[in-house]
């Protein structure tokens, strides 16, 4: 039997694919070993550890996600400490790598979806509990129900509780959920009209924020702390550092002139800490909201180019260019905390870090820095245009599409150089390798049976 026949078999491709069925499962079981044993309970930074106080209180802030907090207090019903919500990301990780094994064209592709969870740069933060890993891992499953193979409305509705949840435990997300909407609306609306697809993005991501305005602070009670001050106080003290003249007149001008340096307002919060303000690093603590927000526009409207070149050189001080180094690429595991928390396995735990500081200090060093990513994602979506019509362009394009919306929401603000500000940029991009690839391939076989 010549290959050609083999495969035009039925009982060798069923054979194939039972295969190939397997081999996915096991490496997807793999996966979850993986991430259980390396980092079980869940890593946790001083946030992780701060949210997990507020779900075992209930009592909730929005300084931090408090629908995330809820959840986690959920889960906690159902599973004890703070693995419940280790357990909840790995569950949206394997319904995503269903949802999207579902999508692809041929058995053998579908290994490659858990696969790619190998990978360090996606691997080092699978099992940190973090906002960013559920907000990931939720529009995972989001993307592979809103753009599946059957077409089905009635698995792109399925998708909205999803995006609602990663829009929820990151604001920022509405730029990566908004462009996800937009496309398939383009896709199921028969006329494919441009302004309705917009209108439906836009109307769904206006209902994503009063439902969650009314979750957080009408059922949750959540306390407003007015987390945007911190954010307009660190401009004000840039501009004023930058023109010579102090706005903030509560801030001695050798700690503005010293504290405005870093490039990052992380690190300047830092300093300001350090020099004796608020151990939050918010310089307008006793200031009125309201006085703050007049104060910050009259700031930014009167240094409109200033302005936009702070957010600019914070942003790409963050993407991190070649001649930079990469920035916290991993999570030193669980920070010290008085709630008797640690890990469960410090062994594998040591052995993934190893994993990764082995793989950050390779020739693989660029693939942990965010200008990379961003710069694939550009090339997906000019590869994207070359492609023919079809579900996997789409998926590519809304995928890529998504991880640039995300990379925007960042350029409009970036507190830090953290790589996991990226994690989803990478995990959409990274996917939609695999997309593309398998469209090209199955345009190749279907040339072959021509």
């Amino acid at each position: 039997m010549t290959p050609f026949s083999m495969h035009s078999n039925p009982n060798y491709r069923a054979d194939m694919s039972k295969k190939y069925t397997a081999l996915s499962i096991a490496i997807t079981a793999l996966l979850i070993v993986t991430i259980w044993t390396a980092f079980a309970p869940g890593f946790m930074s001083n946030d992780s550890v701060s949210q997990y106080r507020s779900a075992l209180a209930q009592s909730y802030a929005d300084n931090h996600p408090a629908i995330m907090s809820y959840v986690w207090h959920l889960s906690l019903s159902l599973i004890h400490g703070p693995e419940s919500l280790l357990v909840l990301h790995l569950v949206l990780l394997v319904l995503g790598i269903f949802v999207w094994q579902m999508d692809m064209p041929s058995p053998r592709w579908k290994v490659l979806v858990p696969a790619i969870f190998f990978l360090p740069w996606i691997l080092n933060f699978a099992g940190v509990l973090w906002k960013d890993v559920g907000m990931a891992f939720s529009l995972l499953v989001a993307t592979g129900l809103l753009f599946n193979q059957r077409r089905s409305i009635r698995l792109a509705l399925l998708s909205l509780p999803f995006l609602f949840y990663a829009f929820a435990v990151r604001h920022n997300a509405i730029l990566a959920t908004a462009p996800l909407i937009f496309v398939a609306s383009l896709g199921y609306l028969h006329k494919r009209k441009v302004i309705y697809a917009a209108l439906i993005a836009i109307v769904a991501s206006v209902a994503f924020w009063l439902i969650g305005s009314l979750v957080s602070y009408g059922l949750l009670k959540a306390e407003r702390r007015h987390l945007e001050t911190f954010l307009m106080g660190d401009d004000i003290a840039m501009i004023s550092a930058q023109t010579g003249q102090n706005l903030l007149p509560w801030v001695k001008h050798d700690d503005l002139m010293a504290c405005t340096k870093p490039r990052i307002l992380y690190e300047r919060a830092l300093c300001f800490i350090s020099r004796g303000y608020d151990p939050g690093g918010s310089l307008v603590t006793e200031v009125p909201v309201e006085t703050t927000h007049k104060l910050w526009k009259e700031t930014v409207l009167a240094h409109p180019i200033l302005s936009a070149k702070i957010r600019w050189d914070a942003f790409l001080y963050f993407l991190r260019s070649p001649q930079l180094a990469p920035a916290y690429v991993w999570q030193p595991q669980i920070m010290q905390n008085d709630l008797g928390i640690a890990l469960a396995r410090p062994d594998s735990a040591q052995r993934l870090e190893t994993y990764v500081t082995l793989s950050q200090n390779s020739v693989l060093s660029e693939f942990f820095k965010p200008y990379l990513w961003l710069t694939l994602a550009v090339i997906m979506l000019v590869l994207c245009a070359r492609m023919r019509p079809s579900i996997e362009r789409t998926q590519v394009f809304a995928l890529n599409l998504s991880a640039l919306g995300c990379y925007a929401s960042l350029l409009a603000a970036v507190p830090s150089v953290d790589f996991r500000y990226a994690y989803w940029c990478i995990i959409a991009t990274n996917l939609s390798f695999i997309v593309f690839l398998a469209a090209a391939w199955r345009g190749r076989r279907s040339l072959v049976h021509a």
